[in-house]
């Protein structure tokens, strides 16, 4: 049972995104009183992410202080200034509202080349997978962050 903000899946048995996966095989050891407990958790931390998410789509945040906020969290004004952008047309779409900055990250992690205008360096060898890996790891320090937190709780 695999639960969450699911963005890839396959037969094979791969799933990537923000997610819980319980999985259990019918064995000697096995308690189903204890599997279903797992279950319920797995469920009630999906509620709590889905609601998290939804108060980010209902947080509206002022364009003026994204900019500051961004160039104080990526320590980059090129940076700052391309997700800045990358904002500004999640926006368009979405609203000026912290789910906006929060898909303009998750823009950022999903794809490597021009499309988002942080395309990655070709180097020596096979390092994509590694490096959009790490960016991933980056979305999730963001959002964690005091910055964009104290954005978002403004």
């Amino acid at each position: 049972m695999a639960f969450g903000a699911i963005d890839f899946f396959c037969t094979n048995g791969m799933v990537r995104g923000e997610h819980d996966k319980v999985r259990r095989k019918n064995t000697s050891g096995f308690s189903l009183d204890r599997f279903i407990g797992q279950l319920n958790r797995s469920k009630q931390d999906f509620y709590a992410q889905s609601e998290r998410l939804q108060g980010w789509a209902n947080k509206p945040i002022f364009f003026g202080d994204v900019k500051p906020m961004l160039e104080s969290l990526l320590k980059s004004d090129k940076t700052a200034d391309k997700m800045l952008r990358l904002y500004e047309q999640e926006a368009n779409t979405r609203g000026h509202n912290a789910w906006a900055l929060y898909s303009a990250f998750t823009n950022y992690a999903s794809y490597a080349d021009e499309r988002n205008g942080f395309k990655l360096r070709n180097t020596a060898g096979d390092t994509e997978a590694v490096n959009m890996f790490q960016r991933e790891a980056k979305v999730a320090q963001w959002i964690e962050s005091k910055q964009f937190n104290e954005l978002i709780a403004a």
